[in-house]
């Protein structure tokens, strides 16, 4: 019949006839249907119908389809997970599932939250694989307080002896010293690692402009932004939180603010010792290192950061004179970046290459301007603010690193305020509701 249907008519592939058209394209061999279906199905995946695609395909032998929905279910799992398709998976291809390094999360607690939701969907039924669906959960990986608030807690865990053990492991991994668990293989492998980068933008002497830009799709999005406003300041960005630190208002300010991406929540800490505006800064390592400004003096300051549970208190520590070239007004401190650019005043655009020691020329930013604000996400810089003599930038600039090109985008407004501080965060959680309790 699909022979007669091929020789007198066009084949119209739809969401209605795609899977009995591959089936029997499959059984008879006919490539041309069978490559027809799969690239429909191919555009057809998403996180409602992945993990049922995937089944198709394997039952069908069709690897290419295969291995597309597969990489959008790795990609897409905290999406996936939430689906009624995922609850509804046998348990040798949850198991399978769980034990993807390949999968995307934001941190372990949420293949966690995936097994939970799995085993309880049919708990009656489900309960004689609970150990090995939970073995499958690195818990190490876990954090200590959702580790000792959540997981300790759930009946599921605290009913299961082996359970119980594996949870165990993880409390005593965290005690562990750091060379110690460089030693450990086991359930201690990292997921890929989920990211959505922003790059913010703090008004500094307007603090009611502030604001995300969004590379994906270009959007900005306003940051509910309390503190007072400040000129000449710093920014750094590290473990979910944006510090702003130094610049002054009349005096030198010497509180920091603190803004954490994911909570969306503003709070304070004390600033460096030497309150100084103008100033460098970066975060390395669990340490935000600041130095230079209008106090320039031989010193390096650190400030490192405790755990909130921690009985000591935030410090600053100084340090021995660390570089002279770091000690400029308006200068900066760039950390781990393959290449530095930089850009302002005039319009040629230069760059370090750290692995071959030498500076390189590449083509002109097509605008002139100075205290230009630029920030790169992946291989494009955005130069999302900037001024010149007759007026601020309109619109915003692109350079992409690869191509060595420059694009003008019209369509998208500048950052309205030139004297304002950038820094890329990840806001990866910030809109997923939070498995702690």
């Amino acid at each position: 019949m699909l022979m007669l249907h091929l020789l007198f008519c066009r084949i119209s592939v739809n969401s209605n006839n795609v899977q009995s058209l591959l089936d029997a394209a499959n059984q008879y061999q006919i490539e041309p249907v069978k490559k027809m279906c799969v690239d429909f199905l191919k555009e057809q995946v998403d996180a409602s119908n992945c993990l049922g695609i995937s089944v198709l395909a394997e039952c069908l032998d069709c690897p290419e389809l295969k291995a597309t929905a597969d990489d959008f279910i790795h990609q897409h799992f905290t999406e996936v997970y939430k689906t009624d398709e995922f609850l509804q998976l046998d348990v040798k291809r949850v198991t399978h599932l769980l034990n993807q390094d390949t999968l995307t999360v934001r941190a372990e607690d949420q293949v966690y939250d995936a097994a939970v939701r799995w085993l309880k969907y049919d708990e009656p039924n489900r309960q004689p694989y609970m150990v090995d669906i939970l073995a499958k959960v690195r818990f190490p990986l876990i954090s200590k307080n959702f580790l000792s608030k959540t997981v300790q807690a759930e009946p599921l865990i605290q009913d299961n002896p082996e359970c119980l053990k594996m949870v165990i492991s993880g409390m005593r991994y965290h005690l562990l010293s750091p060379e110690d668990r460089e030693e450990l293989v086991e359930g201690t492998r990292p997921r890929r690692k989920k990211h959505d980068y922003r790059i913010a933008l703090f008004g500094g002497s307007q603090p009611q402009s502030c604001r995300y830009f969004n590379p994906k799709d270009y959007s900005w999005t306003d940051i509910r932004c309390p503190f007072e406003k400040r000129r000449d300041a710093a920014c750094v960005f590290w473990d979910n939180v944006v510090y702003i630190l130094g610049g002054s208002q009349l005096f030198p300010i010497k509180r920091m603010d603190c803004y954490n991406v994911v909570k969306d929540s503003w709070y304070s800490k004390l600033g460096p010792p030497t309150p100084r505006d103008s100033l460098a800064a970066c975060a390395a390592e669990g340490k935000i290192y600041t130095s230079g400004g209008s106090e320039v003096g031989k010193t390096l300051k650190i400030f490192k950061n405790n755990p909130p549970k921690s009985t000591n208190k935030d410090t600053w520590k100084m340090f021995c004179f660390f570089c002279m070239t770091l000690l400029k007004r308006n200068c900066t401190l760039p950390c781990y970046s393959l290449f530095h650019c930089f850009l302002g005043g005039l319009d040629n655009v230069e760059y370090y290459d750290i692995k071959m020691n030498e500076w390189k020329m590449v083509s002109p930013m097509p605008w002139k301007g100075v205290t230009v604000k630029c920030a790169a996400v992946g291989s494009i810089v955005y130069v999302l603010a900037g001024f010149q003599g007759v007026g601020r930038l309109g619109h915003i600039l692109e350079y992409n690193t690869e191509t060595d090109k420059w694009i003008a985008n019209s369509k998208v407004r500048a950052f309205p305020v030139t004297s304002c501080l950038i820094c890329v965060v990840d806001t990866c959680g910030a809109n997923e509701e939070t498995l702690e309790t």
